[in-house]
């Protein structure tokens, strides 16, 4: 759910203008912890500001490449979304991943000039993630899906749009829709158990 709330709470306020090469770098568990109350108040709705959500993100990304994560031996996970713009859904999803040891990337998908869907995948992805922050982008969801069918892919999908309206989720039976982001890793590891193997 996409942050509400006009004022912004103490903590984001000072990360805000905050000058990171003076704070102490945060540790792993520091970084986790910081991570997933931040993504606990984002999906309340009304507890952070755009503005402190978009401060917490600049600094869990500042973070991240200091805290000695490592990372799954597999292939990145596409985080998918319809749009030139990337949403804060998407850049909230990396971030949980990359905290986690999975690595994935950001995959606008786009409506080429003839209609179809400008994509970028192989047979080497098993999982793909999509974010739907705005109703406007559903059509091109359906298109997806339907060039997606043949391949043997897990879509683990959500949004703005499903949380305001749950029964939207009806018209997407072959996606799995988590109950909030947080379930996210715990379903892929699920359905990839390779991804509880040692990290390099």
């Amino acid at each position: 759910m996409p942050a509400m709330c006009k004022n912004s709470l103490p903590l984001y306020a000072n990360l805000l203008e905050a000058d990171y090469t003076q704070v102490p770098a945060l540790s792993w568990d520091e970084l986790r912890n910081f991570t997933y109350s931040t993504i606990e108040k984002w999906e309340e709705g009304n507890c952070l500001s755009a503005a402190d959500l978009t401060a917490a993100l600049e600094f869990i990304k500042y973070n991240i490449p200091l805290a000695g994560i490592k990372y799954l031996d597999n292939p990145a996970i596409p985080i998918c979304y319809f749009s030139k713009v990337i949403p804060k859904s998407a850049e909230v999803l990396q971030s949980l991943l990359q905290i986690e040891g999975i690595k994935s990337y950001q995959m606008p998908i786009l409506q080429k000039p003839d209609g179809s869907l400008d994509l970028e995948l192989d047979d080497r992805h098993k999982i793909l993630i999509v974010t739907i922050p705005q109703y406007n982008h559903l059509n091109s969801f359906k298109n997806f899906l339907q060039v997606m069918q043949p391949k043997k892919l897990t879509i683990l999908a959500g949004g703005n749009v499903f949380y305001l309206k749950p029964s939207l989720k009806l018209n997407f039976g072959n996606c799995i829709f988590p109950e909030n982001i947080k379930d996210i890793i715990w379903l892929i590891n699920k359905i990839n158990p390779s991804a509880s193997e040692e990290k390099v």
